[in-house]
């Protein structure tokens, strides 16, 4: 009797690892910015994943400013590039407003160093309402940028409105 409880017990006992082994490599869901926390996944797109480092500062005109983001890709040794983002949200079809959202960062190593303008790594994205997208600084062309910006400027699978 003593060898069939083991054995039901040893089942159960891998099922349970099984099942914790499972979560583990499960992917993490996005978080849209105004549920995020540091350490949250804000973006994952193109095997690229973008993590909240430091929360964005509320701004005018629908501005989130100076937040910092971390962006690992698959490719890369998984620590990853830190980046201090803004964006700069319009709102299409309003009188005087911008016709595009803007999304510019800067690259950074140490989140308490003091910053020195201008910059001279400093991306920028401006996603025009027509369609055109304007890319200007060092940045790679990449998927992460439109997503986090759809994820910033709560649009696309972000709207919650």
């Amino acid at each position: 009797m003593g060898g069939l409880g083991s054995r039901k017990h040893l089942a159960g006992l891998l099922a349970c690892l099984g099942v914790a082994l499972a979560g583990c490599g499960a992917t993490s869901k996005e978080v849209a910015i105004q549920n995020a926390k540091p350490g949250d996944l804000l973006v994952e797109v193109d095997g690229s994943r973008v993590e909240l480092v430091r929360a964005f500062t509320p701004g005018i005109a629908n501005g989130l400013h100076k937040g910092v983001v971390k962006v690992t890709s698959g490719a890369g040794d998984g620590k990853g590039q830190m980046y201090e983002t803004t964006a700069i949200c319009s709102v299409k079809g309003e009188p005087g407003w911008q016709t595009y959202d803007n999304v510019f960062g800067d690259p950074i190593s140490d989140l308490n160093a003091k910053r020195t303008f201008p910059v001279k790594n400093r991306w920028q994205y401006l996603f025009h309402f027509d369609g055109r997208t304007e890319k200007i600084g060092t940045l790679e062309s990449s998927g992460w940028v439109a997503r986090l910006k759809d994820n910033l400027c709560r649009k696309g699978d972000f709207d919650d409105t």
